[in-house]
């Protein structure tokens, strides 16, 4: 799980240092609800219409667990207007811990998610947009994950994404 861990972490933090070298380098700081779930992306402009945005999900349900969700999604815009549409492609890791950690029943599942999103992100200032997306992802669960209904399984799923995020 570790080894997941700085798998995503070690570029995200390589490229952000990256990005802090170049002259007109924009972070900002995005909240999405996708679902019942709730997350922070951290977007980095990369260049004129490429971001790279490393994301972190988390929630928790009083006596069932807490579930994480690491990741990374990359957008390529197609035109950068005031409504600046883009493609994109996402990767992560989504790891639920039980409430109750039992040793012979539940333990801590690790299921990886790869996509491709589409959407558009509506720009009210140079500092403030909202952003809407729709996801195909690919899942493979962990064989003890119940998370898709298919363990140790693959499927394909469809998600809408609604982001807001204010750019420094």
């Amino acid at each position: 799980m570790k080894k997941i861990f700085f798998f995503l972490l070690i570029p995200a933090l390589m490229l952000s240092a990256m990005a802090h070298a170049q002259d007109k380098t924009r972070i900002g700081l995005s909240g999405s609800i996708q679902g019942n779930q709730f997350g922070i992306m951290v977007p980095i402009w990369l260049g004129e219409k490429f971001v790279l945005a490393p994301a972190i999900d988390y929630s928790y349900a009083e006596k069932s667990g807490s579930d994480i969700g690491i990741g990374v999604a990359s957008r390529l815009y197609l035109k950068k207007e005031t409504l600046s549409p883009y493609v994109g492609v996402k990767a992560g890791v989504l790891l639920f811990r039980p409430y109750f950690f039992d040793e012979s029943d539940q333990k801590t599942t690790v299921d990886l998610l790869g996509g491709v999103a589409f959407g558009g992100e509506y720009f009210l200032s140079e500092q403030f947009s909202f952003g809407v997306e729709i996801q195909g992802n690919l899942t493979k669960s962990d064989e003890k994950s119940y998370r898709y209904g298919n363990p140790g399984g693959v499927i394909f799923n469809l998600a809408t994404q609604v982001s807001a995020t204010i750019y420094f």
